[in-house]
């Protein structure tokens, strides 16, 4: 199976679980609700509301978690599954993302275009904040994450490292945030429990299994999650290091020799 842009009609994934009324609208058809079970379509611009989650599985076993109040256009799939090569580009202009890449991310890395830079993954998981005049993004793990901007790339090969940039300016030099300091954006991913007061869309997501069953599992789980590759672990094999152990690759076009 062969799906590409140029089919705008051709299913390159489906919608696995849906909170509340995530929309979606292919390039030649009306706007509907991504139920579970619906089809993508190339070129389809997605939208969540303030309570609304979505998990998108692509052909190639790609998963992308969206958050609420998001904005995402799946800009062009091109996939052989017999080959098992292919193309994934997104643009994302503001909510919370995290991506699973699939069999694609094994040769090829995922790109994802921002306001403020462009992002790659290139076998691995990594989650993703995007605002207007700014991009943040995290290395969960796999082989490498790289966000360019302003004629300079950071690439990032140590999970638990992230990187972010403004809207014309390059991106900084990767930092491990401080423990705990990603618990927000991966609750408001996986609505992980419910608490007094909160929203109804996390009492669905809660009864739905949304964290548990699909990239909810987090970069502690072990082995490939929705088809993505086993955590490196020198070998390539196992559980991922912990973040101190190794510095990230700092070195990017422009910067002095190390």
């Amino acid at each position: 199976m062969l799906a590409t842009t140029s089919v705008g009609a051709q299913s390159i994934g489906v919608t696995s679980i849906s909170i509340g009324d995530p929309l979606g609208k292919p390039p030649t058809a009306a706007e509907r609700v991504l139920r579970v079970g619906i089809d993508l379509q190339a070129g389809e611009l997605v939208t969540t509301g303030a309570e609304d989650r979505c998990h998108l599985l692509f052909l190639d076993g790609t998963a992308l978690t969206v958050g609420p109040q998001a904005r995402l256009t799946l800009d062009k799939f091109v996939y052989d599954k017999d080959r098992k090569l292919g193309a994934l580009t997104l643009s994302a202009t503001q909510g919370m993302f995290r991506l699973v890449g699939g069999k694609i991310s094994k040769t090829v890395p995922i790109t994802v275009h921002t306001p403020a830079s462009t992002l790659t993954i290139r076998g691995g998981i990594m989650m993703f904040k995007v605002a207007p005049i700014e991009t943040i993004a995290t290395f969960l793990f796999g082989y490498e994450m790289t966000m360019s901007g302003a004629g300079r790339t950071r690439s990032v090969t140590t999970p638990g490292w992230q990187v972010s940039a403004l809207a014309g300016q390059p991106p900084g030099l990767p930092i491990l945030p401080p423990r705990g300091g990603l618990a927000g954006e991966m609750r408001t991913l996986e609505a992980p429990g419910v608490r007094p007061g909160d929203s109804a869309a996390d009492r669905a997501a809660q009864k739905s299994g949304f964290a548990d069953r699909n990239s909810g599992l987090g970069p502690a789980a072990r082995g490939p999650i929705q088809g993505g590759p086993q955590p490196r672990h020198g070998d390539g094999s196992g559980p991922p290091r912990d973040p101190m152990l190794r510095p990230p690759l700092l070195q990017g076009p422009g910067d002095p020799p190390r």
